[in-house]
This record gives C-alpha cells, sequence and structure tokens, in this order.
C-alpha cells in the first residue's frame, strides 16, 4: 500500500500541467516557465486583482477655499484603491513555441483624508485601457542526460497602449493637493496608459526537482530580462498660489517629453503539485536602471485549483517589499512650484513608474483554461508502470532512459540516487527498453490493463570484456600473488594464481594495466577491449635492483676490436635506462671484460673504452652521471675457460654492478 502510494504521488507530479501567468504564457503569477504549452494547444485565462496603498502626506499645508485661511495638518493620508481585469491567449504553433496575447483595463480611486470644514471624505476616480502585449514565447531542454528535468527557454515581448491622459487629470474642486485641470501624477498603475510602448526579452530556466529527489514534487523557474519602456507626456503644469479664498494660478508652462526606461527583470518561484492544488511562491524585482532607487518588487504566495476538465482558478497574494514615495514622482510639478525652470530632464528623473508603483498588498483572482490539463476518454486507458532500476553486479542505482521502442509514448528517466522511475502509459502489450551509459541495453514487453498499476525492474548487465594473462619472471618461471590493476577511475584489481595468471571482467574501453609483485620492477601497458571480448595481454618482469646485485650481459655489441657500440645493443641498454629511472636512487658500476685473445694491455684498454661507450650512452638517455662510475678488467675475470669460440663470447661481456640502492 505504502508503494503504491508513493508511485501515484510521483505519477502525479510528473505530469507537466501548463497554466498561464498573468502574461498569458505557462508560469506561476508573475513569474514564467522555461516549458512550453506544446503544439496544438491553447490556454486562456480571464483574471481580477485589486491593490492597495496609503499614500501619507507629513506636515501638510491645506490652504482652505471654502473660508479663509491655512491650516496645518501633521499627517494626511490618501487610500488608493486599484483594480485592473486582464484577459490573455495562448497557442502553441510549435513544439516548443508558443504565441500570447493580453489586454489589462485598470481602474483607481482615492479614498482621501478628512479635513476640518468636511464632514466625510472625497473620492476621485481615475480608469482608463491599460494596453495589450503581444509575446512570443518558447523553451527546450537541450541535455540528453537531463531530458524533462532542465529546460531552457525564452521570452519576446511587444507592448502598445494608449496616448491619451485625459482620465488621469483632476476634474474636481481644489484641495491643496491636486488642482482642477492639472494632472493627477502620483497614482500608482494607470500611468502605463500614457502612450507606453514597450519591448522587453526574458531568459527562463525551470528544473523539476521530483527527477532528481524521489517523491519531491516541487518545480523551481528563474527569470533574468531586460525591457525598455516610453513614455510620452503633453501637458500644462500650473504654479498654484494661496490666495485670502482659494488659490490663483500665477503661472504656466507647456510639459511635452518623452521618458526612456530601461528596466532589470528578475524572478524566482517554486511550485509544489498536489492533485487538486497547486502552492506556488514567487518574488520578483524589476529596478529602473536609468533611475535612483527605484524598484518594484513583490513576494507573492498563491494558490491554484485544478480539475482534469481542463479548468482553473488562481489565487495570489501581493506583499510588498520595496517603498513608493509619491511626493518624489510627480512629473517635477512640486519642483515648478519653487524653480522658475524645470528642465525636460528633472521631470523625466521625477515621472511617475511605467511599471507602476508599488502597493503596501493586493490579491488577485483568475479564472481559465489550458487544453493541457484535459484528461479526454483515450487517457482513460491509461496504466503505471513503475520500478528501479539497478546494477546487476553491486545492486546500486543506475540513472538510466526507460524507452518505449515503436510506441509513441514519451520516454522517462530513473533517479540517479534510488533507481526509480514511475510513468502513466496506455493500458496493452508495450514493449520496454532500458538504456544507460556503460550498461548493456534491458528489454522487455509488458502488459498492463487499464487503471493498472505494473512494478518492473531491470538490473542491468555492465557492459563488460575480460582481460587475462600471466606473469612470468626473467627466467620465465610464474610470478604468483601479484596484484595486476585495470583502470584509472574506478579500477578493477586482481591478484595471479599459483601458475601467474589473472583474469578480470572490466567495462569495455581502452584501459591502463599496471603490474606489481615483490622483488621485481613494476610494469604497465594499456589494452582495449569491446563487450564480449576476451583480451590477453603477458607480462614478464624483472628483478628488482638489490645492492651487491649483478647484472650480466653478453650481448651487448661491438664493432670488432673497436668500443663503438653497434645498433643491435641500443635496445638492452634502453632496459637497462629504464630499470635505473624504476630505481632513482640507485648507482651502479659499469664493468668491462674481454677474452684472452690480444695481449693483456689491449685487452684492458678495450674494456675500460667499451665501458665508458656504455657510459656514454646511458647518460644519453637522460640517466645522471652521478650514478655510474665505469670499471676494466680485461681479460682477468673470466666467466668460463678461454679455451672455445662460444666460451670466449659468453667472456666478452658488460656486467652492472649494483652499489647501492
Amino acid at each position: 500500500m505504502k508503494n503504491t502510494t508513493l508511485v501515484i504521488l510521483f505519477v502525479l507530479v510528473t505530469l507537466s500541467f501548463a497554466a498561464p501567468s498573468i502574461h498569458g504564457i505557462p508560469g506561476l503569477y508573475r513569474v514564467n516557465s522555461a516549458m512550453p504549452l506544446g503544439f496544438n494547444r491553447m490556454s486562456f485565462a480571464l483574471g481580477l486583482s485589486y491593490w492597495t496603498a496609503a499614500n501619507e502626506y507629513r506636515n501638510f499645508i491645506y490652504h482652505s477655499h471654502f473660508q479663509p485661511g491655512t491650516y496645518l495638518f501633521p499627517e494626511v493620508t490618501n487610500i488608493e484603491h486599484t483594480g485592473q481585469g486582464r484577459f490573455s491567449i495562448t497557442y502553441g504553433v510549435w513544439d516548443y513555441i508558443d504565441l500570447a496575447m493580453n489586454a489589462a483595463y485598470s481602474s483607481t480611486f482615492f479614498e482621501r483624508g478628512l479635513y476640518e470644514e468636511r464632514s466625510t471624505g472625497h473620492w476621485e476616480e481615475i480608469y482608463g485601457f491599460e494596453g495589450f502585449n503581444l509575446l512570443l514565447h518558447g523553451g527546450y531542454n537541450p541535455i540528453e542526460s537531463l531530458k524533462d528535468v532542465v529546460w531552457f527557454g525564452g521570452d519576446i515581448r511587444l507592448g502598445l497602449s494608449s496616448a491619451d491622459t485625459a482620465f488621469i487629470r483632476n476634474v474636481d474642486d481644489p484641495d491643496g493637493i491636486w488642482h482642477s485641470g492639472q494632472l493627477i501624477s502620483t497614482i500608482r498603475r494607470p500611468f502605463t496608459t500614457t502612450g507606453n510602448n514597450s519591448f522587453g526579452m526574458d531568459l527562463l530556466i525551470t528544473g523539476d526537482f521530483s527527477r532528481w529527489i524521489p517523491m519531491a514534487p516541487v518545480k523551481a523557474h528563474l527569470n533574468f530580462g531586460y525591457a525598455k519602456y516610453t513614455q510620452d507626456y503633453h501637458l500644462t503644469d500650473f504654479r498654484v498660489v494661496p490666495e485670502a479664498v482659494g488659490w490663483s494660478y500665477s503661472d504656466s508652462t507647456v510639459v511635452d517629453i518623452e521618458v526612456a526606461d530601461g528596466i532589470f527583470n528578475f524572478g524566482i518561484g517554486f511550485e509544489v503539485a498536489t492533485p487538486h492544488v497547486d502552492l506556488f511562491m514567487e518574488y520578483t524585482n524589476q529596478n529602473l536602471t536609468d533611475r535612483d532607487n527605484a524598484s518594484v518588487s513583490y513576494f507573492t504566495p498563491g494558490l491554484r485549483f485544478k480539475n482534469t476538465s481542463g479548468t482553473f482558478m488562481d489565487i495570489a497574494f501581493d506583499l510588498s517589499t520595496s517603498k513608493f514615495d509619491p511626493a518624489y514622482y510627480d512629473l517635477g510639478h512640486g519642483l515648478y512650484q519653487t524653480d522658475s525652470v524645470v528642465t525636460n530632464a528633472q521631470r523625466a528623473e521625477r515621472a511617475p513608474l511605467p511599471i507602476g508603483g508599488v502597493f503596501d498588498w493586493g490579491v488577485s483572482l483568475a479564472l481559465g483554461f489550458s487544453s493541457d490539463m484535459v484528461t479526454d476518454e483515450g487517457q482513460a486507458d491509461m496504466a503505471t508502470l513503475s520500478g528501479t532500476v539497478t546494477d546487476s553486479l553491486t545492486g546500486a542505482a543506475v540513472f538510466a532512459t526507460i524507452t518505449f521502442p515503436g510506441v509513441p509514448i514519451p520516454n522517462v528517466t530513473s533517479d540517479y540516487i534510488s533507481g526509480f522511475y514511475a510513468h502513466i502509459i496506455p493500458a496493452g502489450e508495450v514493449p520496454v527498453t532500458v538504456v544507460a551509459p556503460g550498461y548493456r541495453n534491458a528489454s522487455a514487453t509488458v502488459v498492463l490493463g487499464r487503471n493498472e498499476d505494473v512494478i518492473l525492474d531491470f538490473a542491468l548487465l555492465p557492459n563488460l570484456g575480460s582481460v587475462t594473462g600471466s606473469l612470468r619472471d626473467g627466467e620465465g618461471r610464474p610470478i604468483a600473488g601479484a596484484t595486476v590493476t585495470i583502470g584509472s577511475t574506478s579500477p578493477v584489481t586482481v591478484t595471479t594464481n599459483e601458475a601467474g595468471v589473472f583474469t578480470a571482467d572490466v567495462e569495455a574501453g581502452t584501459w591502463p594495466i599496471t603490474v606489481q609483485a615483490d622483488g621485481y620492477i613494476s610494469d604497465n601497458r594499456s589494452v582495449s577491449l569491446f563487450a564480449n571480448e576476451t583480451v590477453n595481454v603477458s607480462f614478464d618482469l624483472r628483478d628488482a635492483l638489490r645492492e651487491g646485485a649483478v647484472l650480466s650481459f653478453d650481448n651487448i655489441y661491438f664493432a670488432s676490436g673497436s668500443a663503438t657500440l653497434k645498433p643491435e645493443s641500443y635496445g638492452i641498454l634502453d632496459s637497462v635506462a629504464i630499470l635505473l629511472r624504476n630505481n632513482p636512487t640507485s648507482r651502479i658500476q659499469i664493468s668491462g671484460h674481454t677474452d684472452s685473445d690480444g695481449s693483456e694491455a689491449s685487452n684492458q684498454t678495450l674494456s675500460e673504452r667499451r665501458a665508458q661507450s656504455v657510459y656514454q650512452y646511458l647518460v644519453s638517455t637522460g640517466i645522471g652521471g652521478n650514478r655510474l662510475t665505469t670499471a676494466g678488467y680485461g681479460e682477468s675475470i673470466p666467466v668460463v675457460p678461454n679455451n672455445s669460440a662460444a666460451n670466449k663470447a659468453k667472456n666478452r661481456r658488460i656486467e652492472f654492478l649494483v652499489l647501492s640502492i
């Protein structure tokens, strides 16, 4: 029962349902997903949002227009209520590409503070079409080993909106904050309609943690982007002067400017899937790169209710994490009250944010449909296939790809920690093949009934070949108990038996082989083998150097009566050089010996010269001269009597005496 529950949970969270963000493309709330909707699929959503914020004015001077007098209010608060309605629609034009469109309409109400001569607060309403956006969205998972685990994508968007600002002017009586005919510039949301045009691009990354951590139904989304916004302002600014009763306008100036802002977008979000409700949480920040300390950021938790008919409902809660100064974004109106000239650059710096200022908090509701969530009748005849993939020799988990050859069923991967996999596939007879690097493919055919849960485990055989061989000493005798190491990162180590023979099963490939035995010089070489192939490799080990040992060679040849080495001697001397390099602290004496032909004096000289020739050759191979000495013994130390040509050949020799190790 426990295993069945885990399988069901795993399968549920690995199904990729794509509901839209407020931008219309797959995602959470503001954070977008790198996973596309899919070819010929569509989604649409209708959303409503409400945000509110308190604009506080301290030490506010109010000059009454009802009766003479000036009043100082330590604190005046205007409550701003903003609502937004939006609609989005998305269509998958390809497996990896979506097209989307969204449009929005905003309305703002100001709940003005109470004054002494009024019995109630005052309300101001501003409303208008915010604009619409066209988006191109795409995503792909290019890393084969992380198939359906990590997605990389992006979006490109173009935004267009109205150029009419008349509806955001104060049409009511003056109150000391705004005046008749003047632009209300401290509002937060509707300034996205002031002839605002935008172009933006985002990089999107999505990771499915359930692929790495079994039973962890978590997806993560990371967004980076840049957008460019322009705002056009055409208005007349007034310099306002209090009089005995009311206000007068002493001066005015025409403002005709275009404000351009670059904005860096960052967003990160997490979602946890359950059968009927997805929980998500995100953080977004939009930072205006051309202004000082201007950014809009929200922490947004939310819920997404879903069902198999394809409909869903989102509820999200905005909590601001940045500040908004309503007196600062006033298009330079405050400066104009004290300075005769206000430059366009000063007004642009104080222009309202093109993305709207941050609110204290907000709540959003969205209703929609996504064809990706629909479970049709064909999907009812489904079954669950699950199991583990392990190494047949060690029992360790194997990261593998489970495929269904000849059947249009997407591949699925096993978890690299537990080896577990699970997949919902059509009921019936289904071929299954498991593929993993370094292992032989495994295949099976499984028959699944409708709504049946079938467990199918795979124990993969490593993709092995065999290496066999033998070790002998210089006399051809077998070397038992020698250590043979094959490979480097995960080496296989075996020992030779009494006959000096070893056998090992290793993964197919090209590997180094090192052999070591007490009293012998180590040796190594490489070997290449294929799966199911046996390769034979044998070693002849030389005895390790011992102090006082004498190595004698009668096959080091010289020209007759000369100390000039013949080329056929080079191989033996190269072996001696290797021996010395394998024993880097050893010192040896090179001694020359002759037969009895010729005079004793000439034989003595010839033996010394031949020892010196060997010395020069070894030094030329890189052996330090301080490790070598030479001696000539002429015919004085024969190893056999000089009574035959064969014996004389044995006496004409070079010997190496090990002085120290």
